[in-house]
């Protein structure tokens, strides 16, 4: 017995025909398709590796993937969930690779408001340094769901499991992720009043 097409985003016709039009090596749709999901699929490699540059270099790769195998796509899944799932592999593969913790250079140069900068610069080192102790899977969970705004049941389909599995992953991971967060910060208040 099949199983059921679990999704709530659905390509439009005009979306379709585009990727019929990629299938048959039209490059104008290629670009148009480009415009229409860089910047979503941007945002997910930046929240994943919390890097600009990588992730500039991640949608690249991803878009060049997909392009190169634009024939092999069946329609299984929307287009954008295959795409973001080429993505994500990118974006594992290259946390997998060993590298220093950086700052965004804008966001050291917005840091000039003197505490108050500071402070939101100490939580979101905090933040991507939790996500980090997170399993893949956990961090993949809460960037589609809490930052991309994904529905349960597309991140369910694009990580192929069922639904209640889905939202029980992420049920653990928004846990696991306040966890690490209330200890971090409980460390970081010790600190201070110990000075």
């Amino acid at each position: 017995m099949p199983t059921a097409r679990i999704e709530t985003h659905h390509e439009t016709p005009h979306e379709k025909r585009l990727i019929a039009r990629l299938q048959a090596g039209e490059s104008e749709a290629m670009g148009m398709l480009f415009d229409l999901h860089v910047d979503r699929v941007y945002a997910f490699a930046r929240h994943l590796i919390g890097n600009r540059e990588d992730a500039e270099e991640i949608v690249s790769e991803a878009f060049l993937r997909a392009f190169q195998r634009a024939y092999g796509f069946r329609g299984e899944c929307t287009f954008r969930g295959w795409l973001f799932g080429i993505t994500r592999n990118l974006c594992i593969d290259r946390m997998r690779q060993p590298r220093l913790l950086l700052l965004e250079p804008e966001e050291i140069e917005r840091r000039t408001d003197g505490g108050r900068a500071a402070a939101q610069m100490e939580t979101t080192l905090l933040v991507r340094e939790a996500l980090a102790q997170l399993p893949e899977e956990q961090r993949l969970v809460l960037t589609l769901c809490d930052v991309e705004e994904w529905d349960a049941r597309e991140v369910a389909a694009l990580m192929e499991r069922s639904l209640p599995a889905a939202k029980s992953l992420l049920y653990r991971a928004r846990r696991a992720l306040r966890t690490l967060l209330t200890d971090a910060w409980r460390e970081e208040e010790e600190t201070h009043h110990a000075m």
